[in-house]
């Protein structure tokens, strides 16, 4: 008996010709990876626009941060520079001959607060004793062998280098706020006569008598020997003085060692200028080639390839230093 096998295929199918089968060709292929890739190109282009004005806002953001923070402290320096300073009024305050930096003396209630103590006097004294606040936290309490002054209420030194030989505690009663305030006694060698409300200073030497000088180096602005912040373009101070007391500066002036003359009757200002710079942004471009951070006198700035690829910001502010204002007799 023979078996026989039959191979069935598709009739339908084998009668068809090559070009009526389903299917792909080469060239369709081809088409369509084509437009995938440009749609794939078009989305690319679009998250990566927005990814960099993403980290255009960001280091914006961060720029403006760190130029306002440092701007605080300089002006925090500047208020309270020649605090108890003894001798001429243009010693406590010097500026470069182009006005880019600036040198203050008096300096010592600023970023060294946790390092300089002081306090206001809370009784009559007449003698070599002290009697002053002591306060909660510990380190803002004077040590035996500190260097203190005694400054009235027109922050004028009253008595200058009192060296403290001995400290000890008592309760002194306010007989004007109706309660007790923990008091430290103060030992010094000399006897001295004053009031009550003079204010006790600890001058911190390092800053205080060789002066506190801002300066800009290699694009970072230096506070003395620390670095304060970085990616600062250019710095700028001015001093100013307002002759008839209209509270507008009559004239600016970038010298060195302004003239600052209590005849006058006038008050004392300090213009300063600082450009923050960011990094290289990709994308970004400036469109000027020099801007102009100051008009009195004028302060052009340059800008290379590299530095018109970076946003800038530029803050601006006018200071009145207290204890350098004529009348204070200091």
């Amino acid at each position: 008996m023979k078996i026989r096998f039959k191979i069935c295929r598709n009739d339908a199918l084998a009668r068809l010709r090559p070009e009526q089968r389903s299917g792909m060709t080469l060239v369709e292929l081809m088409i369509s990876l084509v437009i995938l890739m440009v749609v794939l190109g078009a989305v690319y282009s679009v998250l990566n626009l927005q990814q960099t004005k993403s980290v255009q806002v960001t280091r914006t953001t961060i720029l403006q941060t760190d130029a306002q923070v440092a701007f605080t402290l300089i002006k925090w320096d500047l208020l309270l520079a020649g605090l108890g300073y003894p001798y001429e009024l243009q010693d406590a305050l010097q500026l470069s001959n182009a006005g880019g930096d600036i040198t203050l003396k008096g300096v010592g209630l600023g970023f060294e607060m946790n390092r300089t103590q002081w306090s206001y006097l809370l009784d009559d004294v007449a003698g070599s004793t002290l009697p002053v606040r002591r306060w909660t936290d510990t380190l803002a309490n004077f040590r035996i062998g500190d260097t203190i002054i005694i400054m009235n209420e027109m922050r004028k030194p009253v008595y200058q280098d009192l060296i403290i030989t001995g400290i000890d505690t008592f309760t002194f009663y306010d007989p004007v706020w109706n309660q007790a305030i923990d008091g430290l006694r103060l030992y010094i060698g000399p006897t001295i006569t004053a009031r009550t409300g003079l204010m006790v200073f600890r001058r911190n030497s390092a800053t205080y008598n060789n002066g506190l000088t801002y300066t800009l180096s290699n694009d970072t602005l230096m506070r003395g020997g620390e670095a304060l912040l970085t990616n600062v373009e250019a710095i700028q101070f001015r001093y100013g003085i307002d002759t008839d007391n209209d509270r507008i500066i009559d004239s600016w002036n970038n010298t060195n060692n302004p003239l600052f003359n209590p005849n006058y009757g006038s008050t004392w200002a300090v213009r300063f200028t600082v450009v923050i710079a960011s990094d290289l942004i990709i994308g970004y471009e400036e469109v000027e080639d020099t801007i102009w951070i100051e008009d009195n006198p004028q302060y052009p700035l340059a800008l290379d390839a590299y530095a018109k690829r970076r946003k800038r910001a530029i803050l601006s502010s006018i200071i009145y230093p207290q204890n350098l204002q004529p009348g204070e007799d200091l």
